[in-house]
């Protein structure tokens, strides 16, 4: 029993560091992520992004701050977004996969964040190999359906990509479309944007919803 007391006193300060650490880890690691900004129409960030060792650090840091892992997968985007139409080299895919993969370790601690299924989504239209972004895309309306500024990503990502075949999300994005024409005209951009950068079916069916609302704003998406 007489060693309890120092038993107690190595455990207090053993307990201290521990939470000192991890204090300063966090600091160092909040002032080390890159800050970004959210998605444009353009879905592409609108000044150059830091992700280089520091980013891996700051990660590697505080592995449990899913805000943080957020930004840093988004600085990782940042090559892949601003890619345009020019063929991704194997520099530019592994910088997908490892965007990516932050991407979806900051949704295992924060599976609320609409804006991060949204960039997984984005993650995984970009190839080859291109993966369905049906699922991402559906969790990101799930978890903020009435979210304005995600609309225009949302609406581009689905016309440009297979996810337009999904007939949830034809109508998750109908809702979008309405949305726009009757309440928020100042949004009417993201739909000419979402047109014209969608495939052959994302431009039908954007063709058909805004006819069926506004047949004189349908004449002029062309």
């Amino acid at each position: 029993m007489k060693n309890a007391p120092d038993r107690f006193r190595i455990a207090t300060l053993l307990t201290a560091l521990l939470l000192g650490w991890f204090a300063i880890a966090t600091i160092l690691a909040e002032a080390l992520t890159p800050k970004t900004q959210s998605f444009s129409q353009a879905l592409a960030l609108s000044d150059a992004a830091y992700y280089g060792s520091l980013a891996d650090w700051a990660a590697a840091a505080a592995p449990l701050r899913g805000d943080l892992l957020a930004d840093i997968a988004m600085a990782r985007a940042a090559p892949v977004l601003n890619l345009g139409k020019a063929p991704p080299s194997p520099e530019i895919m592994a910088t997908r996969e490892r965007a990516l993969a932050a991407a979806k370790q900051s949704l295992s601690l924060t599976p609320h964040s609409s804006s991060m299924w949204l960039w997984v989504a984005t993650l995984q239209s970009v190839g080859p190999p291109r993966e369905s972004a049906a699922e991402a895309l559906k969790m990101s309306y799930l978890t903020s359906p009435s979210d304005v500024n995600l609309i225009p990503a949302r609406l581009a990502i689905l016309s440009a990509s297979t996810a337009i075949a999904d007939v949830e999300l034809r109508n998750l994005a109908r809702g979008d479309i309405r949305l726009i024409l009757t309440r928020r005209p100042d949004l009417k951009d993201a739909i000419v944007s979402a047109y014209r950068r969608g495939s052959a079916d994302g431009k039908a069916y954007i063709e058909e919803v805004v006819r069926s609302l506004d047949p004189g704003f349908a004449a002029s998406l062309r």
